[in-house]
């Protein structure tokens, strides 16, 4: 029987979902590959032999595997593409083997150790990559850019998560940055889909880390389109769409487990609180701050986005100082519920997630729509490398820091 259009219309419009490595193998093994992509496949599964297993229980091999699954139903054919995606992950699953056995410590003496032990590796790769490639006759750009891919998705451990993503969205070459963030936006599409299996201290922090990938493809696509004024949807919006859902869908999962706490009676009016902020403090469309004199539940949505990014730029202090003062606040506000602390924890949670779902839905539907308030020039007051951005762009603003 022919699909209908209304089914044809869903299939296009559904949110992905993970895929057992059984069935990965089969369909990705059956599939004609390039020489390329079927000697990394089975290298990369060789090394994946000794990585620990992934927090859901599932093999760790079962995670690059999805990461190519994505990338192919997104409509990628590319060999470089694909097969660094199989091994985006490679080096730094080595260099954490190499500290977890020999018990290596942050210091600066062990970040050194690292470095070279990084270095090493990828100068292995290298010369391993060079010399399959010219006994099978692959064109040397394809192996030099086989590597520039690996280089520029591959975090180094004395490296925050601002300056990795960064170093994609500044990179020069186009066509290869283009790659790097389809590999990027396919690799969060997978990990945020197993955000129950994170603890939950971490669980909005790793759909803050997607939010902030999306917010950067999402500028891209904008200038993208300003300059090509391209009409159809080309596949790094199509990997940007169902990145997008992937993390909606997260911050949903993170709202259920937030409401099993106990939390139900104080739902609706944290729901409520929301919609008011976004009416009467633009808290959608400009900077907030947070202001100390509000006592209704809105004052919640002001600064989050704040808190996050103390946490990922690792400013303890400031990140544990906007926690403290949002329980203190719910622990006097919601009183009469006699919450314990892992109660109140789920409120914040829940307010945070509920909030920034609707970040990811505007990100999604809102052509003209971006987050403000990630962006700096050159080197941010961290002494991070961030984005550049231009002071003559109209940005919208959503839940920021001043600054």
């Amino acid at each position: 029987m022919r699909p209908t259009p209304e089914y044809q219309t869903y299939k296009y419009m559904e949110h992905w979902r993970p895929e057992e490595q059984t069935i990965l193998e089969q369909e990705l093994t059956h599939s004609k590959s390039s020489p390329l992509l079927s000697y990394i496949y089975t290298r990369v599964k060789a090394e994946y032999k000794h990585v620990p297993h992934r927090k859901d229980g599932n093999d760790a091999f079962v995670h690059p595997l999805n990461v190519i699954w994505n990338l192919k139903k997104a409509g990628v054919q590319d060999e470089v593409t694909l097969s660094v995606a199989l091994m985006h992950d490679w080096i730094e699953e080595k260099v954490d083997l190499f500290r977890n056995k020999n018990n290596i410590k942050l210091t600066a003496a062990g970040l050194k150790e690292l470095d070279l032990c990084e270095q090493q590796i990828f100068s292995d790769i290298k010369n391993e990559l060079a010399e399959f490639c010219a006994k099978n006759k692959i064109p040397i750009k394809t192996a030099q850019d086989t590597l520039k891919l690996l280089e520029m998705l591959t975090r180094n451990k004395r490296h925050f998560y601002y300056r990795s993503i960064s170093g994609i969205f500044n990179f020069a070459d186009k066509v290869l940055k283009e790659k790097a963030i389809l590999i990027k936006l396919a690799d969060r599409t997978h990990n945020i889909q197993s955000i129950e299996c994170f603890s939950e201290e971490k669980r909005l922090f790793e759909c803050f880390k997607n939010l902030f990938i999306l917010n950067n493809t999402k500028r891209y696509l904008q200038q993208k389109r300003q300059k090509e004024g391209y009409k159809t949807m080309d596949l790094l919006e199509r990997m940007f769409t169902k990145c997008s859902k992937a993390t909606f869908d997260a911050y949903l999962k993170v709202l259920e487990l937030c409401y099993k706490k106990g939390i139900y009676e104080v739902r609706s009016m944290l729901q409520l609180a929301f919609k008011k902020f976004a009416f009467e403090k633009h808290g959608l469309w400009e900077v907030t701050d947070i202001d100390e004199k509000i006592i209704h539940p809105m004052r919640l949505y002001m600064g989050i986005v704040r808190k996050y990014d103390a946490r990922m730029h690792q400013e303890w202090k400031q990140f544990e100082k906007c926690k403290n003062a949002e329980l203190e606040f719910c622990r006097k506000f919601f009183s009469d519920f006699k919450f314990n602390e892992e109660q109140l924890r789920a409120v914040i949670d829940y307010k945070d997630a509920y909030a920034l779902k609707e970040v990811i839905a505007k990100l999604l539907y809102d052509p003209e729509y971006i987050i403000g308030g990630f962006s700096c020039s050159t080197l941010c007051s961290r002494g991070m490398k961030c984005m550049k951005s231009d002071k003559k762009e109209k940005f919208n603003h959503v839940l920021l820091p001043v600054g």
